[in-house]
């Protein structure tokens, strides 16, 4: 059986692809630092050394690892930018260059869109989205000089059943229940939304592509699903709902750096994949969890 390393496991997206991974059969291995992720892997626990990341790579010897693990923050204080650092940069560098050491050449590695302007042009949009464009640089050093094999998945926004993180779909299901009026801006943003089981699909996809494929990989996709405005989304799931929300769009002001239209992934869409889930299906089921 394939054998995976997860990092982020403890997270809304890796704790789902832990379950899809140990059910389609993989050995499932994931890092922790504090909290094991309740999930069927066996669990690994970090203590920040180089020397004990590589002693796990060394000892699980994963056929695919896969990192989701980072550090999210829309904006963020002078105080917060060594965080974010520490985590989107240092600890992914200190995970690949473990996993060259010990032989384990197959990653899948978590981008974001909002690294990239409308046109495709890396423009990070927050610190957050410049530390994933840093350790992209970082990953092609290692791909040239250390043959390491990189399938790069650019997400847009998430959502899915039991999500925890306060993300936009959340804050219309949660104002549907509750009937308060909701401050919006005007609404003219082009939101991407992707089901949680088609983003895992999407790591699944790209797994099987390292496996399968002899020659080292370099390639970076994105995981794109249904795409509208915001008031295009909110009318969306009023009619999937069959209720009314209590929005005021232009209650407040677009945020700073709003990202109006994000950049066109349809060129650049992972192959073999495309999107199952619609807001129409899975919105009526969410509305109680």
């Amino acid at each position: 059986m394939p054998r995976a390393l997860v990092t982020g496991a403890t997270g809304f997206i890796g704790g789902h692809l832990v379950d899809v991974l140990a059910r389609a059969g993989w050995e499932v291995h994931a890092l922790a630092r504090t909290t094991p992720p309740p999930h069927p892997a066996q669990i690994h626990w970090l203590d920040g050394s180089q020397q004990r990341l590589q002693a796990i790579l060394s000892d699980v010897q994963p056929d695919v690892t896969f990192h989701l693990a980072s550090l999210f923050l829309a904006t963020h204080t002078p105080e917060q930018a060594e965080d974010l650092a520490t985590a989107n940069i240092v600890f992914p560098l200190q995970l690949v260059e473990a996993m060259v050491r010990t032989g384990c050449r197959r990653l899948v590695n978590t981008g974001t869109a909002w690294q990239f302007a409308e046109t495709g042009a890396p423009l990070p949009v927050n610190l957050y989205a410049a530390t994933k464009q840093a350790f992209d640089a970082i990953l092609t050093y290692y791909q040239d000089a250390e043959a390491l094999s990189v399938v790069s998945l650019r997400l847009f926004d998430t959502y899915g059943p039991g999500d925890p993180r306060r993300k936009l779909i959340r804050i219309l299901l949660d104002a549907a229940r509750s009937g308060e009026v909701l401050d919006m801006s005007p609404g003219e943003q082009i939101v991407d939304l992707t089901h949680v089981d088609d983003v895992v699909a999407a790591f699944m996809t790209a797994g099987q592509r390292l496996i399968t494929t002899p020659d080292p990989l370099a390639e970076d996709w994105f995981v794109s699903g249904e795409r509208q405005t915001l008031r295009g989304l909110v009318t969306k799931v009023e009619q999937a709902l069959a209720l009314s929300l209590n929005v005021n769009f232009g209650g407040r002001p677009y945020r700073d750096r709003e990202v109006m239209v994000p950049t066109d992934p349809s060129k650049k869409i992972l192959p073999d994949w495309r999107p199952q889930r619609s807001l129409a299906e899975a919105l009526p089921a969410m509305i109680s969890t």
